[in-house]
């Protein structure tokens, strides 16, 4: 359990949890950088530690300090970071990929290497239940591509 006692803790989450503090990967504020750059070692070939991915990309400074509750110490970021590995650490690794999938589209959009039409927006704000059916679907189809590529024993088409 972290323990402050410097005013620090400026989240105030609407996840309805006790604590105020985020309960869920995706109550988190990310670092769009540090989210481009797991993907970049991922692209590269590099194996990597989900959770520990996600925790760095995480931006804690931004979700729990600022000028009027004071900022983070080294020791402080980690006291949190310790406390989230625990939390999410029985999390299935899918989840960790979709959160880090999910921050990467953001961060592709926010560069403007991604564009969504005017009308896409439109569909996820106005028909939120289509919109989910639309994002299972193709989450789905994701991890079918992911597995099956996974599975497979050529090195053809691999860059192996």
């Amino acid at each position: 359990m972290v323990h402050d006692d410097s005013g620090s803790r400026s989240y105030r989450g609407s996840n309805g949890s006790d604590s105020g503090w985020p309960e869920t990967p995706d109550q988190l504020v990310y670092q769009l950088d540090v989210v481009l750059e797991v993907y970049e070692k991922v692209r590269q070939g590099e194996s990597v530690d989900l959770l520990e991915e996600l925790l760095a990309s995480a931006d804690w400074r931004e979700m729990f300090g600022s000028e009027g509750s004071g900022f983070l110490q080294p020791d402080q970021i980690g006291q949190i970071v310790r406390y989230y590995r625990e939390k999410f650490s029985v999390l299935e690794p899918f989840y960790l990929a979709e959160q880090l999938s999910t921050e990467l589209m953001t961060a592709l959009m926010v560069s403007g290497d991604i564009r969504m039409s005017e009308e896409l927006q439109r569909l996820g704000r106005d028909n939120p239940v289509l919109w989910q059916e639309i994002r299972t679907f193709f989450s789905r189809k994701e991890l079918a591509t992911a597995l099956l590529l996974h599975a497979n024993r050529s090195d053809r088409g691999t860059g192996s």
